[in-house]
């Protein structure tokens, strides 16, 4: 009898996310599916997609800055975590996030792509960008009459 192998869905994986996992996975001594899965199943499934990345000695944190059409339509609740979310909230979690890693031991190393390319910045920088993400998000949701 012929024995059956079951693959996991496995998208391209971007080089992007081969130098980030360079940088980052020898700083982390627990939790590497952090990075090895998570992360990397996420920047391969949003390719260009502008991100923050956190990585500490337990793992790694990875925020996508989705464009506004990736979030649910106005009013229109979807699965998100353990229950479930409208855009707005979505939306608000990555900066109250972003705004809460210095507590969960992911700050030696800070990244930001831009789509293209990686770079290291400081924590002020991330939560900067953070904030003009959501700015930039909900003035996109107003222009289109949707907020």
């Amino acid at each position: 009898m012929e024995q059956q192998l079951e693959f996991e869905y496995a998208p391209h994986v971007p080089e992007i996310y081969w130098e980030l996992e360079k940088m980052c996975l020898p700083l982390i001594e627990s939790f590497h599916n952090d990075l090895e899965k998570h992360d990397k199943r996420e920047i391969s499934e949003n390719p260009g997609v502008p991100f923050l990345h956190f990585t500490g000695s337990t793992g790694t944190y990875c925020f996508m800055f989705h464009p506004a059409d990736w979030y649910p339509a106005p009013g229109e609740y979807v699965p998100y975590i353990f229950s479930t979310a409208e855009r707005n909230h979505i939306l608000r979690q990555t900066r109250i996030c972003v705004e809460t890693m210095h507590n969960l031991n992911r700050m030696a190393l800070i990244l930001y792509c831009d789509g293209e390319k990686l770079r290291k910045i400081q924590y002020e920088k991330a939560k900067e960008l953070a904030v003009n993400y959501e700015r930039k998000i909900q003035r996109e949701w107003r222009l289109k009459g949707g907020e």
